[in-house]
C-alpha cells in the first residue's frame, strides 16, 4: 500500500469503518512509514479531542463528510501556505528606476557632448556646383577651361 492509499484509509482507520483486511494493510503501512504515522497521530488526538468536546459541550452531531474532507483540506491550507521570503522587488525596483534615472540625468547634466562637437560643420555651396570642379583640373586645363568660356561669353 503505498502512502496515497494509506492517507486516505486513515479517517476510516479511527472510526473504525475499515475492513479487518484493509486495517492489517494500513497499520502495516504505518508501521514502515513514519510520515503517515505521524499524520494518523494527529488526526487521532484531533479526533479524540472532538469527540471529548463533543460529549461535553455539543449537542449536534458531525456531518460525515466533515472527516471526509478534513484531511483535504488541511492539505490545502498547507499547501497554500507562502513560503519564506523571496526576492524583494517592491523594495529592488524602486531603487533600480532610481539608479538609471539619476544616471541618465546625470549624463546629460555633465558628460552630453555640446553642440559644437557633434554638428559636422560645412561650407556653404551649392548642390552641384561646377566651380567646384575647376579647382580639381590641373593649371594647363584651368586656362584651357578660361579660354573656353570667354570665347562663349565673350569678356
Amino acid at each position: 500500500m503505498n502512502c496515497l492509499e494509506a492517507q486516505d484509509k486513515i479517517i476510516d482507520l479511527i472510526l473504525g469503518e475499515i475492513s479487518p483486511e484493509e486495517r492489517q494493510q494500513v497499520q502495516e503501512h504505518l508501521e514502515h512509514c513514519p510520515v503517515c504515522k505521524e499524520e494518523f497521530n494527529f488526526l487521532y488526538d484531533c479526533m479524540q479531542i472532538c469527540i471529548s468536546e463533543k460529549a461535553d459541550t455539543c449537542v449536534c452531531q458531525f456531518q460525515e463528510t466533515y472527516w471526509d474532507e478534513f484531511v483535504y483540506t488541511i492539505h490545502k491550507k498547507v499547501s497554500q501556505e507562502k513560503p519564506g521570503p523571496g526576492f524583494p522587488i517592491k523594495i529592488i525596483l524602486p531603487i533600480a528606476a532610481s539608479a538609471l534615472a539619476a544616471i541618465g540625468l546625470g549624463y546629460f547634466l555633465l558628460f552630453r557632448p555640446g553642440p559644437e562637437q557633434t554638428v559636422k560643420k560645412v561650407s556653404p555651396g551649392y548642390e552641384g556646383d561646377t566651380y567646384e570642379e575647376v579647382y580639381d583640373l590641373t593649371p594647363e586645363e584651368q586656362q584651357e577651361f578660361i579660354k573656353m568660356i570667354n570665347q562663349r561669353y565673350g569678356e
